[in-house]
């Protein structure tokens, strides 16, 4: 098995002149990405940087990004990613955590490296290379490395999202993500004369590892955006021709209501990949009505699993017999579902923890190792936190984050469950459950809701649809309407349920 820049290296040779990347400002041959790597990479050595030791990257979706973690593995160092939307406090914290001395950063995100440099409490930074003429001066001499193969070396360190405290850097090995970047080649038909559109922040595993790697490793063509717009999308698919991409659920009803669809040449595109949330049954049906042509792909997982766990293929994403499922394993998963208080496993049909075994699960989290031994047991299975159920064709229905489940009347209550019964209602567009203190019940079940531009529905009218699929228990008993620009959600789009908790939205 090849790392990642033996992939690189490959490809050089076998498709040279071939489309690697593009973003706003330029594209590069797989020759080009390769001689830019290089150049990174004799740069650092010549900083004085050492195999195994941390790099950081602050950039945006563009091929200064690309160019920097590329040269990082050229170097044998490990690229460390930092989510651009951190607050100060959270980028000083990211950059000490990691250790890095050395940080690329590109030129919008700069002055937020600079005030935090600034602050003087960055205790290992030494040098800030800035995209443009700093970073030109600081690429050397581009000669291919001699490389070792390692395929446990680590290859990057991606944060978590840190819903409690700071987050955890997640070290995800060579052996993790080419492993992964099969997966995904094999179970989800990629192909070298694809060009994928990549939406979702670089920091984030989904966007880096399930679309940029194994599209890297086929020799295919990577088309970086640098923030989300949906007259922009369909003008790039139309001027890229593009083949697939990945949206999670908030995005593709976006496009949806923005017409995105019907405005611009689709007839490229071949297959769209969601994940991250909810993917209603309507949606679905609203993306074949427009791209009758297109074949859809849901997947699960999570950063600690490297990333993907499981999906469900095209064949499977229309039956309504086993609507909101989120699939079965990829083929190097093995999942199991396992009681929240041992390492029993639940039988099918129960609700369980899903856990994860295969050479695509994280090494651990970086300097955490205790925190590492909680979620990776001497058994090698990864904890989640997830909960979900399954069926006896293999197929898992998502409930819940174990810490989300709601529990009301001495009965457990899973919100994705009523999300789905509120999405499937024609006026919603956006829908958020979530548990909130009550002297009677314990918890309440409270649900947030958007609506589509044009449509009303009250809350009455909501809990008598509820009614109708729901046990009484399980019908939120209150119900806030917000707009949907105002519903708050992370860089991937999904909603923060922190933070709808933090508005106190259901206070008498």
């Amino acid at each position: 098995m090849r790392t990642l820049i033996d992939f690189l290296r490959l490809n050089r040779r076998r498709y040279p002149n071939h489309t690697a990347v593009v973003d706003n400002t330029s594209r590069l041959t797989y020759a080009e990405l390769a001689e830019r790597a290089y150049a990174v990479a004799a740069g650092l050595r010549n900083e004085g940087v050492q195999r195994g030791e941390t790099v950081g990257i602050l950039a945006g979706n563009n091929n200064f990004f690309v160019e920097a973690y590329l040269g990082t593995l050229a170097a044998e160092a490990v690229p460390v990613l930092y989510n651009w939307r951190w607050a100060k406090p959270e980028l000083i914290f990211g950059v000490n955590d990691s250790l890095a001395r050395v940080v690329f950063v590109d030129q919008e995100f700069a002055p937020a490296l600079a005030a935090a440099r600034e602050s003087g409490e960055l205790t290992h930074l030494r040098r800030v290379v800035t995209q443009g003429p700093d970073y030109e001066s600081f690429c050397g001499d581009p000669v291919e490395p001699t490389l070792s193969g390692d395929l446990s070396a680590c290859n990057s360190i991606l944060f978590t999202g840190g819903t409690t405290g700071f987050p955890k850097g997640v070290m995800l090995s060579e052996r993790n993500i080419i492993t992964n970047g099969l997966n995904e080649i094999i179970d989800t038909d990629m192909e070298h004369s694809d060009v994928t559109l990549l939406i979702t922040p670089m920091f984030h595993a989904a966007s880096l590892h399930c679309w940029f790697v194994p599209h890297l490793m086929l020799g295919a063509t990577s088309v970086l955006m640098r923030s989300f717009n949906e007259d922009e999308v369909g003008r790039i698919v139309e001027r890229e021709r593009v083949t697939n991409g990945f949206l999670v659920p908030n995005m593709v009803r976006r496009l949806i209501a923005a017409g995105t669809f019907t405005k611009y040449d689709w007839s490229s595109y071949r297959r769209m990949y969601v994940g991250g949330a909810i993917f209603k049954l309507p949606d679905k049906r609203a993306v074949r009505e427009a791209l009758p042509h297109v074949r859809i792909y849901y997947q699960y997982g999570l950063t600690e699993g490297g990333p993907i766990v499981t999906r469900l293929r095209p064949e499977d994403m229309f039956r309504e017999d086993i609507d909101g499922s989120i699939g079965r394993e990829f083929l190097f998963s093995e999942v199991q579902l396992r009681a929240l208080d041992s390492d029993e496993e639940v039988p099918v049909g129960e609700v369980g923890e899903i856990t994860v075994r295969g050479p695509n699960v994280m090494d651990g989290y970086f300097n955490r190792p205790e925190e590492t031994a909680r979620v990776l047991g001497k058994d090698g299975w990864l904890r989640t936190g997830d909960l979900a159920s399954r069926d006896e064709n293999g197929y898992f229905y998502y409930h819940d984050r174990s810490k989300d489940m709601i529990k009301s009347g001495g009965e457990n209550v899973y919100s994705a469950e009523v999300e789905r019964v509120l999405y499937a209602h024609p006026a919603v567009s956006e829908a958020a459950v979530i548990g909130v203190p009550s002297e009677q019940w314990d918890e309440e079940v409270c649900a947030v809701v958007a609506l589509w531009e044009g449509h009303s529905v009250s809350a009455d009218e909501l809990r008598d649809w509820c009614r109708q699929y729901l046990a009484g228990y399980k019908i939120p008993k209150r119900i806030a309407f917000m707009p949907r620009s105002e519903i708050p959600v992370n860089d991937s789009g999904k909603i923060l349920k922190r933070k709808l908790r933090e508005m106190r939205l259901f206070e008498s």
